[in-house]
């Protein structure tokens, strides 16, 4: 059962437990921030007081430091002024000492003037005593002086030439003693000199001989050679003119093509060409060549015309040649037929004993077939001739 006079506490909702919690933080805050203010304003006005104390305790330390500067400043001043009076009362004793001092030297100095001025007069009077007694005496002596002065000058000039006559005598000799060395010195070597000299000489003798003799042999052998040379050179000309006669011969016998053309048309492929050119531009230095054909090619590459005509009839002469033997091969056959056909138609033991070429039989004969026979004149063929170039010849053999 509940008391009576006190009421029974009503439950809160949560809305009200936190709107009280909250509440409840605010005034805590409140109360924080004000506890707070408090205390900035008690520390604020503490050390506002703080501060005017420093000063004032500062100032009354100031104030009593400067008083004990003025007393320390006064000692000192006091000490300087007293230093300075003593050393003013000292100086000034010592300018009335020294002006003292100075009184008493120059009145010293006044009588010694006055005493130096009587000694002089008395030195002056007894100079001239003695003077007046010693001018005779005195020139004498100059006199004397003189004379023993340029004595002396003599006496030294005298001296000095004769060292000079010894230090000249001295070295006399001993230019005398060098000279004899060196002239048998220089006889020694002139003796040497004229023995290899002579050496020389007779060395260039025997090497003139000897160069001389074959001087001879090369100027025999050069007479001998230059006699071959000159006949040589005559053959050579007989030749030339020989062929320049035969030239003219054979010009009456050419043809009217080969007047008209004398010199034919390459027979060559343009490669071929192409390959004799290049190796033309390759034996264009002589240097390089080797083979005696390639050198000869290079010399007489002017004569190209003249080997061209040159190759063109001997080319023509081995044709006719080939033809000849052709010829001749043809007519040795038809020489056996006509042997063989006149056997056969002839009677002997001979002839019987060998076949008979007019025997047929099965329409074949004894008589042996030509492999080539001949044709009748009216029906042969023009003649053809195969050119070959020279220097197609020559770049195959290279």
């Amino acid at each position: 059962m509940p008391k009576k006079g006190k009421k029974a506490k009503i439950p809160l909702s949560d809305e009200e437990q936190l709107l009280l919690f909250q509440q409840r933080l605010l005034a805590e805050e409140e109360a924080a921030k004000k506890k707070e203010r408090l205390l900035t304003q008690f520390l604020k006005d503490k050390l506002a007081k703080e501060e005017h104390n420093s000063a004032l305790n500062l100032n009354k330390i100031n104030t009593q430091w400067r008083t004990v500067l003025r007393e320390v400043k006064t000692r000192e001043l006091h000490k300087d002024i007293e230093i300075l009076s003593q050393t003013f009362e000292r100086v000034v004793d010592c300018k009335d000492s020294v002006i003292k001092t100075l009184e008493e030297k120059h009145f010293l100095r006044l009588q010694l003037e006055n005493i130096v001025e009587d000694l002089w007069r008395r030195f002056q009077d007894a100079l001239k005593n003695y003077t007046d007694a010693t001018e005779d005496r005195k020139i004498a002596f100059e006199t004397l002086r003189m004379k023993d002065e340029k004595s002396s000058k003599e006496i030294e000039i005298q001296m000095k030439k004769i060292q000079k006559l010894q230090e000249a005598i001295s070295s006399l000799k001993g230019k005398i003693v060098s000279h004899s060395r060196e002239s048998e010195w220089q006889n020694h070597c002139v003796r040497n000199d004229k023995e290899l000299v002579h050496i020389q000489l007779r060395k260039l003798k025997a090497q003139r001989t000897q160069v001389r003799g074959v001087s001879q042999e090369n100027l025999v052998k050069l007479t001998l050679e230059s006699n071959t040379t000159l006949k040589e050179l005559k053959k050579v000309v007989e030749k030339g003119e020989q062929i320049l006669k035969l030239a003219e011969i054979c010009r009456k016998f050419e043809t009217e093509e080969e007047k008209v053309l004398p010199f034919y048309s390459s027979a060559l492929t343009p490669s071929e060409q192409e390959e004799v050119s290049e190796r033309q531009n390759l034996t264009q230095n002589p240097e390089d060549l080797t083979e005696e054909l390639a050198r000869a090619m290079v010399d007489y590459s002017g004569m190209e015309n003249f080997w061209k005509r040159y190759n063109k009839v001997k080319l023509e002469v081995l044709s006719l040649q080939h033809r000849r033997t052709q010829l001749l091969d043809i007519s040795g056959k038809l020489r056996e037929l006509l042997k063989q056909y006149l056997d056969g138609i002839s009677v002997s033991d001979e002839v019987l004993s060998q076949l008979n070429p007019l025997f047929i039989v099965n329409h074949r004969s004894n008589l042996p077939q030509l492999s080539t026979p001949a044709q009748p004149e009216d029906r042969r063929p023009p003649k053809t001739y195969n050119v070959i170039e020279a220097a197609h010849v020559v770049s195959r053999t290279l």
